[in-house]
């Protein structure tokens, strides 16, 4: 079968006038956006088709999102927004300084095909093979960073935000619908923990703490979860944001039993997604 190299579209003017001016050339992106056809040159992994387009330029878009992404410690949705409000990423990325953004979802579809596509996910490494020479990733001292390493950080870390999300969707449905109720039910730490105006870090400085943390929000969603069954008012139960919030729950964690105590216990599921087991994309 012929490859055929990939070449983006030039820089456009408008980007680049813009990108220079504020970021200057020694920006690590705007030298990744000079080499951009350059790192590509012989990896084919462009050839994955997502949400039903098959598009070399999308695809090479997408792989170099994911590699910022990690390089940043961003979710989808925060690597999706900084595209959109940063010269410097559009500069890289070959885009027009109106460019509208990319959709999330389509970006998270890509990370699934890499989990399930073997051919992409070894040309896949080659790519951060060479974004490791040129600085933006950094590997451990005698290792190689590996792609499922760098796929399970930030998906990991987009999960988290997911599930953060829905729980936010659901208090203020809650406070909505029947404020009285979630006043009876709402534990102390709620009111600080998912309020709007505290950030949670979705990328952890320590596994094991943000392990911890996630456990916890677990245990919210199904205590809440288990307060809305038992109130049996059906303007509850009916609420979309409830159901996603039920969803989510199922998909993201277990529940098992202590064999010493025999007290339920809420884990996180490892690993991949509801999304990347069912091979949804």
């Amino acid at each position: 079968m012929p490859y055929y190299p990939l070449t983006l579209p030039a820089i456009p003017d408008d980007t680049a006038r813009a990108a220079r001016a504020l970021f200057g050339e020694g920006n690590i992106y705007i030298r990744l956006g000079e080499r951009l056809n350059e790192l590509f040159d012989g990896i084919e992994l462009m050839k994955m088709e997502i949400h039903g387009e098959r598009s070399a330029e999308a695809n090479a878009r997408y792989a170099m999102m994911t590699a910022f992404q990690y390089a940043e410690e961003l979710t989808d949705y925060q690597m999706v927004e900084a595209i959109r409000n940063r010269a410097d990423l559009k500069y890289a990325l070959h885009l027009p300084v109106n460019y509208p953004g990319f959709d999330p979802l389509a970006l998270c579809a890509f990370h699934q095909r890499l989990y399930v596509d073997p051919t992409s996910c070894l040309n896949y490494q080659v790519l951060i093979g060479r974004l490791t020479e040129f600085g933006l990733l950094t590997a451990r001292e005698g290792q190689i960073l590996l792609v499922l390493q760098l796929l399970e950080a930030v998906c990991t870390s987009t999960r988290r935000q997911n599930v953060v999300e829905a729980m936010y969707q659901a208090l203020e449905a809650l406070t909505i619908t029947n404020i009285e109720w979630l006043r009876q039910v709402a534990l102390p730490h709620w009111y600080e923990r998912y309020s709007r105006r505290r950030r949670i870090p979705f990328w952890p400085n320590s596994k094991g703490e943000w392990l911890t943390i996630t456990h916890e929000i677990g245990a919210d969603i199904q205590y809440l979860l288990g307060g809305i069954d038992k109130s049996h008012l059906s303007t509850l139960t009916s609420l979309r944001e409830v159901q996603v919030l039920r969803q989510v729950w199922e998909e993201q964690f277990d529940e098992t039993i202590n064999v010493v105590s025999h007290a339920k216990e809420v884990h996180w599921r490892p690993t991949l997604c509801a999304s990347c087991r069912k091979g949804a994309y």
